[in-house]
């Protein structure tokens, strides 16, 4: 019995001999006649008799088209070649007439020509109507035979099978072959009827051989390994006989990358669960593990580059290998930004060094991506830019694989900031002088941290001073991490970062203040509360503690300074390697255009890895607004300019470290050694201070002579008490200051002294320059009487203890005026009193730097006066209105002469003269 399977075979032949009646016969006769058991192959032998009616009614409809034209065609041709037999048959008889053919006359010499050329233009229209009559035939051939294949699920899946043998034995093999020859009858016969048939038929066949194809190449490139690319080569065949070449390349390059997709997506959140949250491994495992799927990327490029030569052959390799990379990485670049950013389950927890860790592995990615298109160049005898394949170029490359950085180097300020003010925030010294807890880097208060070894005042120096060296490595290490990652282009914002990160180091040292100046009493807040147990020697050991953390100060300001020099020096010549040697300055203007002209860039110039950064970060900035191309081009014309860096040589600048790239950071330093400074300052002068605010209240200014004592004779009189004890605690600092100013510690304590004149004098002086209402050039005569601070200032023993005593001397000076402006009233024997302390108190200030204090000799003299020469004198001094220093005399002589008015007016009232002194002291201020 024949098997049914065997039957529906032969039933689906496409064969031309196949007869139905024979194989009804067959059939009936294995199954013992029974006609009901041949129910099963009735479908197909309905679909195979629908097949043959419709390829049967083709056939003659197209018959039915063709055939009249072809017989009219000839019809035509006979009715035009019975002339030309005609003439031929008279040619003949007169020849045989006269025997020769030198009597033909000329006409019928033209006759004939006439008839030769229409016998050429026969043949010609029968070689034609016999080739047209031979591509019909060859047309409906093919026609049945494309569409046989097409439809036949069997021939197609043994042209996808890599098995060469089935392929070239199946009718599949030669679809292509037939396709063209289709596309070339479809040609030639254009012109016949039924040529808009024959093109719809065409059209549909396409779309039928790209329909069945496509699926099934899509199905085969998505397996792993390939093996034999046979049938890859017959698909590219058959769709680019279809003019649809373009999307087999399309289909390889999407499908043939889809294992790399899959490993990247499998990376998860379960590798870094496996890992503790203190294990130093978890800050590598990303970059690891990005370090390993470059390799596996690499390894896909090589392998399917052997496959693309073999399948498409050498000419669209390296546009093909391209179009691999792009296609890989391009969709994982939002993906890949994730990554940097949210390193595990816990969320955002962005990392510099993370990123520069993972940048290090896509640049040497990048450099082996170098080495294969430069091996597949050199073994095609051609370069990228001339390749098939119009997009691909360096800058493509380098592109898509440093895509997902480009953000950083757009945000670069923003992200190395956060980054260099969290490191800086964790070396800030714990200190127990603040009351609100200690802050960390975002500004909150840890209880936790509360119960840490918090060290005193002395320990928050030594601190401090420690972590200078850490802050000016982390500073070295922030514009070197700046080159790595963009060659030097950055540089400008990384310097800025830099100024910002210091700002908020400083200013999280600052909120530490407030606790120090309440630990050392040196809060100008205390001298409002009464006097009393305030009035006090000050605690020395304060003086100290403050000296310290203002050498701590002058340590980290020298560091920032001394690695502005080392730095400015590495910089400039990395800057020199990225613009190469030029023969002369240039604008900005210059050296934008000058990497304008650069643009193009050959891979043989990225086999080093400099280079190759260097050549991302011009493309990266050349896509920057002009902003940001000037801000750059500006920065380094600086920075190369030699004459620059000759000027800022100068000797006498050269005493004070001046840092000239990381200003802003030495101006952050600067403000909070301003803090340390008044800190020092008040911690002898807020004593002083809170001795003179008594002075008002001082009865002996309102005394009158003892009427009982007669005309005894007057004795000098003596300071009082007020003045000595602040001539001891002036004098007494000299000795205090002195060894700390031959110690070691001089230099970096003379660099955070710098403007300590200026900055501790000015606010008393400008409460007495309000009192007064002083202008600005007479406040800074004031100032001015023990010096100022000067720009090529010595660091000598001798100098620092000049400079702090004056600048204290200076202060009590200041307060010691304001509050004597305060006194109500003054006697006549109160106004000796001030006179005899004014004296003393002239002199030790002689003794310590003012000299020249024309203040304090000039209120003696005029309190020497009666008080008629003492308003004259007052009237005198107001008069010269070129001189501030007399215009600040005549304003104070003011206040003493309407003092002493006071006085006198109230001695005109004896009986009033308790009650007023009374009313004295409740006036005051």
């Amino acid at each position: 019995m024949t098997d049914d399977s065997v039957l529906l075979e032969s039933a689906a032949s496409v064969s031309v001999s196949f007869d139905a009646f024979t194989w009804v016969e067959e059939a009936l006769s294995s199954r013992s006649g029974d006609a009901s058991a041949l129910s099963s192959l009735v479908p197909q032998l309905a679909f195979r008799s629908q097949t043959l009616a419709q390829t049967l009614h083709t056939a003659l409809q197209h018959i039915s088209l063709s055939n009249p034209t072809l017989q009219t065609r000839l019809q035509e041709l006979q009715q035009v070649t019975t002339p030309l037999g005609k003439c031929l048959d008279d040619i003949h008889d007169d020849a045989c007439i006269s025997g020769s053919i030198s009597t033909t006359s000329s006409t019928t010499s033209g006759q004939d020509l006439h008839q030769l050329v229409m016998l050429h233009e026969t043949k010609c229209r029968l070689q034609s109507c016999s080739q047209a009559l031979v591509e019909a035939t060859k047309w409906e051939h093919n026609v049945r035979a494309c569409f046989s294949i097409v439809e036949d699920p069997l021939l197609l899946s043994y042209a996808m099978e890599s098995d060469t043998l089935k392929l070239t034995n199946s009718d599949a093999a030669n679809l292509a072959d037939r396709v063209r020859e289709m596309q070339t009858s479809l040609n030639i016969l254009k012109d016949l009827p039924g040529a808009c048939e024959r093109k719809q038929t065409m059209q549909r066949l396409c779309e039928q051989i790209e329909a069945a194809v496509l699926p099934r190449l899509a199905l085969k490139l998505r397996e792993d390994d390939l093996g034999d690319v046979t049938p890859l080569r017959w698909c590219l065949d058959v769709l680019h006989s279809v003019d649809r070449a373009q999307v087999m390349r399309e289909e390889f390059c999407r499908a043939r990358l889809a294992k790399v997709h899959r490993i990247w997506y499998a990376y998860g959140d379960e590798i870094l669960t496996e890992l503790d949250d203190t294990d130093d491994r978890r800050k590598n495992v990303f970059s690891n593990w990005l370090d390993m799927f470059y390799r596996d990327v690499l390894r896909m490029l090589q392998r399917e580059s052997c496959n693309a030569r073999e399948v498409f052959g050498a000419d669209m390799l390296i546009g093909i290998v391209f179009e691999l990379l792009v296609n890989t990485l391009e969709p994982l670049t939002k993906s890949f930004r994730d990554r940097l950013v949210h390193s595990g389950p816990s969320g955002s927890d962005f990392c510099l060094g993370r990123l520069l860790r993972c940048f290090r592995m896509t640049r040497g990615f990048a450099v082996q991506l170098v080495q294969l298109f430069r091996s597949l160049e050199s073994e095609l005898d051609v370069t990228l830019a001339e390749s098939d394949d119009r997009s691909a170029s360096v800058k493509g490359i380098l592109r898509v694989v440093f895509e997902p950085y480009r953000l950083y180097f757009t945000e670069y300020a923003h992200f190395t900031s956060n980054a260099l003010t969290d490191a800086l925030l964790c070396l800030v010294p714990l200190s127990n002088v603040t009351n609100n807890g200690v802050l960390d880097s975002k500004g909150y208060v840890h209880d936790e941290r509360d119960a840490a070894a918090i060290a005193p005042l002395e320990d928050f120096s030594q601190q401090l001073e420690e972590a200078s060296e850490e802050v000016s490595m982390l500073l070295d290490e922030s514009l070197q991490q700046c080159y790595e990652f963009t060659s030097g282009v950055a540089f400008p914002e990384a310097v800025e970062a830099i100024g910002a990160a210091v700002q908020q180091f400083t200013l999280s040292l600052s909120v530490t203040m407030t606790g120090i100046q309440k630990c050392c009493k040196a809060k100008s807040s205390l001298r409002g509360q009464a006097p009393g147990s305030l009035v006090a020697l000050p605690d020395w050991s304060h003086f100290h503690a403050s000296l310290a953390l203002l050498k701590a100060c002058g340590t980290l300001e020298s560091r920032i300074c001394a690695i502005d020099g080392r730095l400015r020096v590495r910089m400039r010549e990395q800057l020199a390697q990225f613009f190469g040697e030029t023969s002369g300055p240039l604008s900005p203007r210059s050296r934008f255009k000058k990497i304008q002209d650069e643009q193009s860039i050959a891979l043989a110039d990225l086999v080093d890895a400099t280079k190759l950064v260097a050549s991302v970060s011009k493309t990266w900035l050349h896509d920057e607004g002009p902003t940001r191309q000037s801000q750059f081009h500006q920065f380094e014309m600086e920075l190369l300019d030699p004459s620059a860096e000759s000027s800022g040589l100068d000797t006498d600048v050269s005493r004070y470290p001046t840092a000239k790239m990381l200003d802003e950071a030495q101006r952050a330093v600067r403000s909070w050694t301003r803090e340390v400074q008044l800190l020092t300052h008040n911690t002898i002068f807020l004593p002083i201070a809170r001795i003179l605010d008594t002075l008002p209240l001082n009865e002996n200014w309102c005394k009158v002579p003892d009427a009982a004592l007669g005309d005894l004779p007057a004795f000098s009189m003596l300071p009082q008490d007020y003045i000595t004890m602040v001539a001891d605690l002036l004098l007494s600092l000299l000795p205090q200051l002195q060894p700390f100013a031959e110690s070691s510690s001089l230099g970096s304590a003379a660099v955070a002294s710098r403007g300590a004149h200026t900055t501790c004098v000015q606010g008393e002086w400008t409460r007495l320059g309000q009192m007064l209402e002083l202008a600005p050039p007479e406040v800074l005569a004031c100032q001015q009487i023990f010096g100022s601070d000067v720009s090529e200032f010595v660091p000598t023993a001798t100098e620092f203890v000049d400079l702090w005593t004056a600048a204290v001397a200076s202060s009590t000076l200041a307060a010691f005026l304001r509050t004597m402006c305060s006194i109500s009233m003054l006697s006549e024997l109160g106004s000796q009193q001030l006179a005899a302390d004014l004296g003393y108190f002239h002199n030790v200030l002689s003794a310590v730097g003012g000299e020249d204090n024309f203040i304090v000799n000039g209120l003696r003299c005029a309190l020497e006066m009666d008080l008629q020469t003492h308003i004259k004198h007052a009237k005198e001094l107001r008069a010269d209105h070129d001189s501030p220093e007399k215009q600040v005399l005549a304003k104070l002589n003011d206040r003493v002469v309407a003092m002493r008015q006071r006085a006198l007016q109230q001695s005109h009232l004896p009986s009033l003269a308790t009650a007023g002194s009374t009313s004295a002291s409740s006036q005051l201020f």
